[in-house]
């Protein structure tokens, strides 16, 4: 299994954080709006979201923690554990989020999300980005005013290696410099005495 993955460098990761910044900040400036919040998916994509809040001088941050919990009783959900708009009151008719993830499997912890700010704040405008999309993995585009990705990948073989170039999607999933692959392959994080204590 560990065959299926590919360590990023920290200068890619910078490449795809560039990408995503000149086209956000295109989109900000045609639309002449601003981003009240950025809105991290803790935990992985804390780390793009610093980036590039700072590249765009986006001040406040409303991170949201989604898991995938894996309980003593056999159940496996994803839920969110840690909801910060529960704690805050914005005034503003139309606020802007912008949700920033590194890497999106299935989608369902985006949609979660969405959902969450969406129910606090049925006139939002939600922003989505994220540096690597599992290909043929859902879109937000009905649910969200933009969304752009770094890059696409697969995993387990499920394509070519031919199939992957002539498409330009990566053949391998990313581990991101600050991953660990023994905990991508064993999922520790997951299991519930290591959430709930």
């Amino acid at each position: 299994m560990s065959n299926n993955y590919r360590k990023m460098e920290y200068n890619e990761f910078l490449q795809y954080i560039d990408k995503i910044c000149e086209n956000l900040e295109k989109y900000i400036q045609d639309n002449g709006i601003k981003i009240d919040y950025t809105c991290p998916i803790l935990r992985s994509g804390a780390v793009p979201a610093v980036y590039i809040s700072n590249k765009l001088n986006i001040i406040k941050f409303l991170p949201i923690q989604a898991k995938h919990i894996a309980y003593k009783d056999g159940q496996k959900k994803i839920e969110i554990i840690f909801n910060p708009l529960t704690s805050i009151e914005i005034q503003k008719e139309e606020p802007v989020f912008l949700i920033v993830e590194a890497k999106q499997h299935t989608g369902t912890t985006i949609g979660l999300c969405i959902n969450e700010i969406k129910q606090k704040y049925k006139n939002a405008k939600i922003l989505y980005v994220c540096i690597a999309k599992k290909y043929g993995s859902c879109s937000f585009e009905d649910f969200t005013s933009y969304e752009d990705v770094g890059f696409y990948y697969t995993e387990n073989n499920e394509l070519s290696e031919e199939k992957c170039k002539g498409i330009k999607v990566e053949s391998l999933e990313p581990l991101f410099p600050w991953e660990n692959l023994e905990t991508e392959l064993e999922h520790p994080d997951d299991l519930e005495e290591n959430i709930f204590f």
